[in-house]
């Protein structure tokens, strides 16, 4: 389906989804193909069979049980202190919050956003550090600016660098919705109630007609300017845009600012890092391989100290 900027658009029929899935993947479930983790299979109803023995959503269901154990105690504990103004922590604001009906959330609700809010960003963040580190090494002059502003203790450049990095390499390729309505008018098209529509986060960021000189590394574009969101979608977009967005800057912030102040980051002239698709996230194929010194007077790790000693022991 060709989008406004573009064709990074395509809508199938969830039935049709599942049915082009079950057939593309059939081949590849001892190879245990990426795209299989995205949901448990026992759940989708597909009409597979497996030998159980060999799978591992069995073990999958044994530590979703003991999680959700976990959380009811946490709620119970949360429940019990329950006075007002004492808790202003995530857990007590969901359980105080009410749906248009005021009816409030579940157990299982409560439960299954605190997993994403804690646990599922942990690998997008992680790779996309990863690749802030490939993209850094192999982009001197930005970071060399910036060492400069970490050193002056300013943080634009920074914050630039990592929007950037998120629309060159975005570590998920597509953000799908489903048609609750009637049907879904996009452009010149109609979509149907039901169709799932997919739209392409990489092409969407290649665009020039969206991104001027969208090929090029060049974290000054986002300086003084917020992303737009219709336009920047790393994180999706829309009522279901990822609730950790804001929560995963922060980490990168720190990360980068941390890596910039304690460290020489080595730059290289060695080829780009390919995709590699890692179950979830694409990543750097070398995992963003990078050659780092200390910098004088930089704070070092207690176990690097010992680590050192050892090895000089050794005469390694």
């Amino acid at each position: 389906m060709g989008g406004v900027h573009g064709t990074y658009l395509a809508a199938v029929p969830a039935r049709a989804s599942h049915a082009l899935v079950r057939r593309r993947l059939a081949g590849s479930i001892v190879g245990g193909g990426g795209a299989l983790v995205y949901r448990p299979i026992s759940v989708l109803g597909w009409g597979m069979t497996f030998h159980w023995k060999c799978c591992p959503w069995p073990r999958f269901r044994a530590m979703r049980r003991e999680y959700d154990a976990i959380v009811a105690r946490l709620i119970s504990k949360a429940q019990r202190d329950g006075v007002p103004g004492e808790r202003d922590d995530v857990l007590v604001l969901m359980l105080s919050s009410r749906y248009d009906d005021g009816t409030t959330m579940s157990r299982g609700e409560v439960a299954d956003e605190l997993l994403t809010l804690l646990a599922a960003g942990h690998e997008t963040t992680a790779t996309t550090l990863a690749w802030a580190v490939e993209r850094l090494r192999r982009h001197p002059d930005v970071l060399r600016a910036l060492v400069d502003e970490a050193d002056a203790g300013g943080d634009a450049l920074r914050q630039a660098t990592i929007f950037e990095v998120q629309r060159t390499r975005p570590v998920i390729d597509l953000v799908g919705r489903q048609v609750q309505a009637d049907h879904l008018r996009i452009g010149r098209w109609t979509v149907p109630k039901g169709y799932a529509v997919l739209v392409s986060i990489t092409l969407l960021h290649e665009n020039p007609a969206v991104f001027p000189d969208a090929r090029t590394f060049d974290p000054r574009r986002f300086l003084d300017v917020r992303p737009d969101l219709h336009h920047w979608i790393p994180f999706g977009g829309g009522a279901r845009r990822c609730l950790g967005a804001a929560f995963a800057h922060m980490e990168m912030n720190v990360v980068l600012r941390t890596m910039l102040r304690d460290v020489t980051l080595l730059p290289t002239s060695d080829p780009a890092e390919r995709w590699h698709l890692r179950g979830v996230a694409n990543a750097p194929a070398k995992g963003g391989r990078a050659v780092v010194r200390y910098r004088v007077g930089a704070t070092r790790p207690p176990q690097h100290d010992a680590a050192v000693r050892v090895r000089r022991k050794e005469g390694v």
